[in-house]
């Protein structure tokens, strides 16, 4: 269930994150998007444009928001739209339809049960994506993108997802 809260000032909060990437924003990238992803925890999915004409769709970054929740706790935030914008990237470059996500959002406390997980993690802030390509090789994806994402990029080897979010510049990627 949405937390009323979050319906009524969540788009105020997104509103930080509702330009484009500098690097995106100076030509070329398109002016309509749309992603095909799947939540595997859950099998929820979103198919849909979610930017047109230089704006984000607030409604569909809202439903994407919700489909990449903290599914053990039913709790969300609003993602950062770039997010999308990576997945749409990974669409084109790859030519898959359907992307898997992993993990998006988390609560704090949830991430203090994950193994593995950062204390910190852009998880938290409702930053990062655990993604996999099914027929991709995870840290294959996660070396072509650590010289184009300004961010955080890694891969876990053996674990099949490889980890994308905009915070501070650093991979953990061979």
């Amino acid at each position: 269930m949405l937390d009323r809260r979050q319906l009524l000032f969540g788009p105020a909060a997104a509103a930080v994150a509702l330009s484009p990437p500098p690097v995106w924003a100076e030509g070329g990238f398109p002016q309509r998007r749309a992603v095909d992803i799947v939540f595997i925890h859950t099998g929820e999915k979103f198919k849909g444009f979610y930017y047109w004409d230089g704006t984000y769709i607030m409604p569909a970054v809202q439903q994407f928001s919700w489909v990449c929740r903290d599914f053990r706790a039913n709790q969300w935030k609003w993602l950062n739209p770039w997010l999308m914008d990576l997945l749409f990237v990974l669409h084109w470059k790859y030519d898959k339809s359907q992307i898997q996500i992993w993990s998006g959002y988390r609560t704090p406390e949830t991430n203090a049960q994950l193994e593995g997980a950062a204390l910190n993690s852009q998880h938290i802030r409702a930053n990062a994506l655990d993604i996999h390509i099914p027929d991709l090789d995870a840290d294959s994806i996660a070396v072509s993108f650590k010289t184009f994402l300004g961010g955080g990029v890694g891969m876990y080897p053996g674990r099949g997802f490889t980890h994308m979010d905009f915070g501070p510049v650093r991979n953990w990627v061979g």
